[in-house]
């Protein structure tokens, strides 16, 4: 191996190493990473792969384009870093910024969380809330509910402003015309949210802020507004208006269940057991439920059930949709046919869906006896049935076998206009039915026969007794 050594400016003296020497060489190397070993001019002509320049640098050559990307480990983790696109980064730039981020994690620091803290530094509210969203509010039953309350109500006033420059004032301006709605409510916890999202990386962000505006505006004093719903009385017309359909018998599960419509157009399969005669949801699909619930199945919902997989298959989701991008029905269908054949609630509002299990706990209450409360709060899933978390602690019941009662009563109350109305066309079908040789029918035998009864509407008869009081053989 033929090694020089520099004696200054003027010299170098080449000298030959023994092999021996250059194996020990060698090995003293070993482990070490070497950096530099791209060169700037052949970057533009490397086939594409990932070549690595020393140190956790890399440069990733595709077919179209290229960029670079620093690796390291930290607490056991593998990372990656990007760092920028080639040849908008240069070789200098990349191997700086490498450096920058090699320092970093020798201090303790995380390189990528260190850059996602310089970037939220004046960072806009919008910007702020669309990554908190990200992280923060995927899991929710509706997720989009979040980011498009933002983008109605907050936004257009503050999100071109940086989160560090908010002052009560910004807050004040538009929040005062809506302070005692509903609404407000959920801004206020979603906007705080977002400011403490930010605040834990810059310094100079009021977190306190939204406290002064409360200071500022007061009490909110909020006038909670019912949702619209169907009389519990018109529940059984409701029942036999609706169509066959994907909306129609998902519809029929939300007035049956009283379950609201997340859960419905969520469910699968999989959750339905027919032996026990249970749906088991499991845990997080029910607002605030934090554990399985298990809901009690009658004949009407089971009924349901096989329509919807005579038509959609027993596979999967209960009610799919190809024309979702969830896959499943839209939360809004079922709104939406309730407007456009104009169910009302009692004051003429267009009902809502949400409505339908008011129905239902109204219904409870106005039974006779009414249903105990604290049951009929636990068959329309409020987590506040079940007590405080002490009780619930200590109560490992969930009443089964008594909501079950409940909602096989209700059950038969929905569906009691569609029996009338079969019971009807049967009736209808007999008094058409031939009963004697001269080929007159059981209706009109019937008023032949009738005489003195003409008057009283409730006169019954049956063909033989038709047949008889004409004298005539049953053919």
């Amino acid at each position: 191996m033929l090694l020089g050594v520099n004696l200054g400016a003027s010299c170098s003296i080449p000298f030959l190493l023994p092999s021996k020497a250059t194996a020990q060489l060698a090995a003293s190397f070993k482990g070490i990473e070497l950096m530099g070993i791209l060169k700037a001019g052949d970057l533009a002509n490397l086939t594409p792969k990932k070549y690595h320049d020393g140190e956790g640098l890399y440069f990733d050559k595709k077919k179209r384009g290229a960029s670079w990307i620093f690796k390291y480990r930290l607490n056991g983790r593998n990372r990656e870093m990007g760092l920028g696109k080639y040849p908008e980064i240069s070789l200098a730039k990349a191997r700086e910024l490498a450096s920058r981020a090699r320092a970093q994690k020798y201090e303790g620091k995380d390189p990528v969380d260190a850059r996602a803290a310089v970037r939220r530094q004046g960072v806009t509210f919008e910007e702020a809330a669309r990554e908190y969203w990200q992280i923060h509010c995927q899991h929710y039953a509706r997720p989009s509910n979040w980011i498009r309350g933002m983008e109605i109500n907050v936004f257009p006033h503050i999100g071109k402003r940086a989160v560090a420059s908010l002052t009560p004032d910004d807050m004040v301006k538009f929040l005062k015309p809506i302070w005692g709605q509903e609404k407000t409510r959920k801004l206020r916890q979603w906007i705080n949210a977002v400011i403490g999202f930010v605040s834990s990386d810059d310094p100079r962000v009021d977190r306190d802020l939204m406290s002064r505006v409360a200071d500022r505006l007061g009490p909110q004093n909020i006038e909670y507004e019912n949702l619209a719903a169907v009389p519990w009385q018109n529940i059984p017309a409701l029942w036999q208006a609706l169509p066959p359909t994907l909306v129609g018998l998902s519809t029929r599960m939300l007035i049956l269940t009283g379950m609201r419509v997340n859960p419905v157009v969520q469910a699968e399969w999989a959750e339905f057991d027919f032996k026990e005669g249970v749906w088991n949801i499991p845990p997080g699909r029910i607002k605030k439920w934090k554990h399985r619930y298990r809901l009690p199945l009658t004949r009407p919902m089971i009924d349901t059930l096989r329509d919807a997989g005579r038509k959609w298959s027993m596979g999967g989701l209960v009610f799919p949709s190809e024309d979702s991008a969830s896959g499943h029905l839209s939360n809004n269908a079922h709104r939406l046919w309730l407007h456009k054949h104009e169910w009302k609630d009692e004051n003429g509002e267009l009902a809502t869906a949400h409505g339908l299990r008011s129905a239902l706990r109204t219904w409870m209450n106005d039974c006779k006896p009414p249903v105990d409360w604290r049951l009929a709060e636990h068959i329309i899933q409020h987590m506040g049935s079940l007590g405080s978390q002490t009780e619930q602690a200590y109560l490992r019941g969930d009443q089964l076998a008594q909501r079950r009662e409940v909602l096989d009563a209700w059950s038969n109350y929905v569906v009691s206009g569609a029996k009338s109305a079969r019971a009807r066309s049967q009736q209808r079908e007999r008094l058409g039915t031939v009963v004697d040789k001269d080929g007159r029918t059981f209706s009109q035998v019937a008023e032949w026969s009738r005489e003195d009864w003409q008057d009283n509407p409730s006169f019954e008869m049956t063909p033989e007794e038709a047949a008889w009081a004409r004298d005539d053989d049953i053919e």
